[in-house]
C-alpha cells in the first residue's frame, strides 16, 4: 500500500501562498551564521507586556530588529514575552502523557477499523501539543522522564499495573532534534518519535517547518503485532498581519497490517471566507473511503459513516478527558534532566525578572559551547551518542519511521514517586488558541 499523499490541487489564494510569492528562493538569507553572534545565547530581555496591543509591539520589534525574509528562527533570540520557561521536552511528554489513556484500549478492540479509528483518535490529540509560548530548546544529552498511573475513568481508582513510562532525549543541538518514547507493559503499546522543528521567517509570515516522524506499535491477542505511522506531516504558519496560527497540509497516518489508513488535511484559511483550523480525514480501507471526519482541532470533529451516514462526535477537544503526569521529586534527579537545566530560567520568569532569564539561558549555553569545544579538541570526528535511543542504520531513503528507537531497560523501570509534575503549559498569551512550540 502505497503512503504518499496526493498534492493539495486547490488553488485558492491564501496569506502562505502570497507570501511565499515574495519569498521564495531565500531560505539561507537573513541568519547570522557566526560563532559570536549571539544569536542561541540570549533571551531578548525586555519587559514582558500586559496587554495584547504590548505583545504585538514587542513582536513587530522582534521581527523589525533581528529578522530578514528566510531567517531560520532557531538561530536567534526570542523575546521572553513568547517564551515558556520548560523544556520543549517536557512541554511535548507532558501533552502526549495525559492523553496516553486513550491507547491503552486499543489493542483489545477486535474489529479493525474501530481499532484504527481509537489509535487515530490519539493521535489527533497532537494539536493539542502546540503552546503559545515558546519552550525552550534542550540543551544535547537533556533528557526528561514522567509517568502516568492510570485511573478507572469512573471510580478515579489507580488501575493496579497500569502505568505508562515517558522518556525524551534530545540527541542534537544544532539542528535541534528530539527523540520521544513511551511504552506501558500491561497493554503491550510503545511510541516512539524523533522531531525537528524549525520557524522560518518568510515576510507576511513564519513558517513553522515539522519534520516529525511517528510510529506506534500495538502487540494483540496471540502476538499479533501492528504499527501505525505518518508518512509526512503538516506545516504551520503564524499569519503576522492577522496574529494566527494554523496547521496547513495534507498527510497520511496508515496500518499496513489491517490496510487501513486516513488521509489527514489541514486546510489552509483562504484570505476571503472560509474558516481557521479546518480539519478534513478520510478513512480508507485499502482504496476504499469508509468513514469522513470533519471539524476543527480547536473544537469538535464529527465522523460519518460513508455507508449508513450516521454522525456522531469523534473528538471534542473541547472536553478530552486527561489524567495526571508524576515525576521523580526535584533532589533526586539527575543534572542534565530538564527540571534541573532550566531551574534557574524558570525561576527568573517565576519572578517576572526576564533579565535574570536571560542570563541564567546565556550561562547554560555557555557551558554547552565548552563542552562542545572540548570534545571536538579531543576527537576532531566526536559525534554525541544519545543515552536512551540508539540509532537503526542502513533504513531506506524512503523509510518514514523514526531511525532512532528507545532503549528499554531490561528490568522493569522504576515507578517514579508520586510528584505531580511541576510544568504548567500557559495559556495566557492573547493570541490563536495553539502556536507551535519552536527551539529558541
Amino acid at each position: 500500500m502505497s503512503s504518499k499523499v496526493a498534492s493539495n490541487k486547490d488553488a485558492s489564494l491564501t496569506e502562505d501562498s502570497v507570501s511565499d510569492l515574495s519569498s521564495d528562493g531565500v531560505e539561507a538569507e537573513g541568519v547570522d551564521q557566526t560563532e559570536n553572534s549571539g544569536a542561541d545565547a540570549n533571551i531578548d530581555t525586555e519587559p514582558e507586556p500586559a496587554t495584547e496591543a504590548g505583545v504585538m509591539k514587542q513582536a513587530f520589534g522582534f521581527i523589525k530588529n533581528h529578522l530578514k525574509v528566510g531567517a531560520d528562527m532557531t538561530k536567534l533570540p526570542i523575546p521572553a514575552t513568547f517564551v515558556q520557561p520548560i523544556s520543549f521536552l517536557t512541554a511535548i511528554q507532558q501533552q502526549s502523557a495525559i492523553f496516553s489513556h486513550l491507547l491503552t484500549s486499543a489493542p483489545y478492540i477486535k474489529e479493525d477499523d474501530q481499532r484504527f479509528l481509537q489509535v487515530l483518535k490519539y493521535h489527533l490529540t497532537w494539536p493539542k501539543m502546540y503552546f503559545p509560548k515558546n519552550p525552550l530548546n534542550p540543551i544535547l544529552g537533556e533528557y526528561y522522564e514522567c509517568q502516568v498511573q492510570h485511573t478507572d475513568e469512573k471510580s478515579q481508582e489507580p488501575i493496579q499495573d497500569d502505568i505508562t513510562h515517558f522518556t525524551a532525549e534530545q540527541i542534537s543541538h544544532h539542528p535541534p532534534i528530539s527523540c520521544f518514547n513511551f511504552y506501558n507493559d500491561k497493554h503491550k503499546i510503545k511510541f516512539d518519535s524523533k522531531q525537528q522543528i524549525t520557524p522560518v521567517f518568510k515576510g507576511k509570515c513564519i513558517r513553522v517547518n515539522m519534520d516529525v516522524k511517528t510510529c506506534i506499535t500495538l502487540e494483540r491477542e496471540g502476538g499479533v503485532t501492528e504499527s501505525y505511522f505518518n508518512d509526512k506531516f503538516t506545516e504551520g504558519y503564524l499569519r503576522l498581519l492577522r496574529w494566527k496560527f494554523e496547521f496547513t497540509g495534507k498527510y497520511s497516518f496508515v496500518c499496513p497490517e489491517t490496510g487501513y489508513s486516513a488521509v489527514i488535511n489541514f486546510k489552509d484559511k483562504p484570505i476571503i471566507g472560509g474558516k481557521w483550523h479546518d480539519l478534513q480525514i478520510t478513512v480508507s480501507k485499502g482504496t476504499e473511503p469508509i468513514y469522513d471526519i470533519h471539524g476543527t482541532h480547536v473544537d469538535i470533529l464529527t465522523i460519518t459513516n460513508l455507508k449508513d451516514k450516521t454522525s456522531s462526535v469523534f473528538i471534542n477537544y473541547n472536553t478530552l478527558r486527561s489524567e495526571i503526569a508524576t515525576e521523580e521529586p526535584f533532589e533526586q534527579l539527575k543534572d542534565n534532566t530538564s527540571q534541573k537545566v532550566w531551574k534557574g530560567v524558570a525561576e527568573g520568569f517565576a519572578k517576572k525578572d526576564s533579565r535574570k532569564a536571560g542570563l541564567e539561558k546565556q550561562k547554560i549555553e555557555d557551558i554547552q559551547r565548552k563542552k562542545a569545544k572540548a570534545n571536538l579538541a579531543k576527537d576532531p570526528n566526536f559525534v554525541h551518542k544519545p543515552h536512551f535511543f540508539a540509532h537503526i542504520p542502513n533504513l531506506p531513503a524512503d523509510c518514514v519511521k523514526p531511525d532512532y528507537i528507545f532503549k528499554k531497560p531490561e528490568t522493569s523501570t522504576p515507578n517514579l514517586s508520586k510528584v505531580e509534575s511541576s510544568a504548567k503549559i500557559e495559556n495566557s498569551i492573547p493570541v490563536d488558541s495553539s502556536i507551535p512550540q519552536t527551539a529558541n
